[in-house]
């Protein structure tokens, strides 16, 4: 069965729930035992739901009121492409954070069993590029 993009933005939009409800258990489900998760295209990324929920705890664990909005680009018989944006504040510091990117998922059925995304983050200490940012 081919992926619609109907499919593809039902699951983008409970991603981004699941993300905004800090409810990692949540996320993983959305992906095949087997997921490759590519969180940057210089590093390794994460195997399987077993690691890719470590990894999701931990990057959860230092977001508060996270905020992801999406729109998707395409979709074709086994997968699609999203430009996305998130927002967040970091726990611990109050410091915000603003996310700009774009992913390509790949699916087996219902489930993501590749996903990759390319993002640039803008944080506290880029005064200039915040401040651009918003102009």
């Amino acid at each position: 069965m081919a992926l619609t993009e109907t499919t593809f933005d039902n699951w983008l939009q409970t991603f981004g729930q699941s993300w905004s409800a800090l409810d990692s258990d949540c996320i993983v489900e959305l992906f095949s035992e087997d997921v490759s998760f590519y969180w940057t295209p210089f590093e390794a990324p994460s195997k399987g739901r077993t690691a890719l929920l470590a990894a999701m705890r931990e990057r959860l664990s230092r977001q508060k009121d996270p905020v992801m909005d999406f729109e998707v680009i395409t979709t074709n018989e086994d997968g699609g492409w999203a430009h996305w944006t998130a927002s967040f504040t970091r726990d611990g510091t109050d410091d915000p954070v603003r996310i700009d990117g774009v992913l390509k998922a790949t699916f087996r059925g219902t489930e993501c069993s590749e996903y990759r995304q390319w993002q640039h983050v803008l944080e506290p200490g880029q005064g200039d590029l915040m401040r651009d940012f918003d102009a």
